[in-house]
């Protein structure tokens, strides 16, 4: 993804820079939208494209079969999460799934002189490293903004900016207005 203007694509779609997450929170928006769902493009769809993407992001690679499909499964219960602070699904039951991601990851408490504890990676493993993101992002207030998009057949992750954290849609341009335009279908069927 190159930042030009305003805007970039990702896997076809526009992302504009002021979606953009902060901080580690960013890796994760990428993360999950690795994939466009329902059926585009997988970045992480074989273990060399995984390696690629994990190592050009700065984690470490996928190392088998069986962690690349690990690594899948973690992308898609973060997105059940981002789905859940958009106020969809089932948050309770989206972080219960975390708990074997946990199980299987080591991290632990460092000091930083810079800025005291942190949670670090023991393993290294890129599940790990998102962990500890997610966790930061909790402690600093900004994990509830990182959001799937509300349209079930989409859930590109997105981060709100918006003053009262109300946006709902990754692009009002495309799923908010088809949202829209099914619900007022709908009230003119009933009508």
């Amino acid at each position: 993804m190159q930042f030009a203007g305003v805007a970039a694509q990702v896997h076809g779609r526009v992302t504009v820079v002021s979606d953009v997450a902060p901080g580690g929170l960013e890796l994760i928006r990428r993360f999950v939208n690795t994939v466009d769902l329902p059926s585009g493009p997988d970045e992480l769809e074989s273990l060399e494209s995984a390696r690629a993407w994990c190592l050009s992001h700065g984690l470490a690679p996928a190392r088998n079969s069986s962690h690349l499909a690990q690594l899948r499964d973690f992308r898609e219960t973060l997105r059940d999460l981002l789905y859940a602070n958009n106020r969809e699904g089932d948050g309770p039951a989206a972080w219960e799934r975390v708990r074997p991601f946990l199980a299987s990851t080591r991290l632990s408490l460092a000091v930083s002189p810079a800025s005291g504890l942190e949670l670090r990676p023991e393993d290294k493993g890129p599940i790990a490293s998102l962990l500890a993101i997610v966790y930061e992002s909790q402690l600093l207030g900004t994990w509830s903004r990182l959001r799937a998009c509300r349209k079930s057949s989409c859930r590109f992750a997105y981060y709100d900016y918006t003053k009262n954290g109300s946006r709902a849609w990754c692009s009002m341009a495309t799923c908010g207005n088809q949202a829209k335009a099914q619900r007022r279908r709908l009230r003119e069927r009933t009508l």
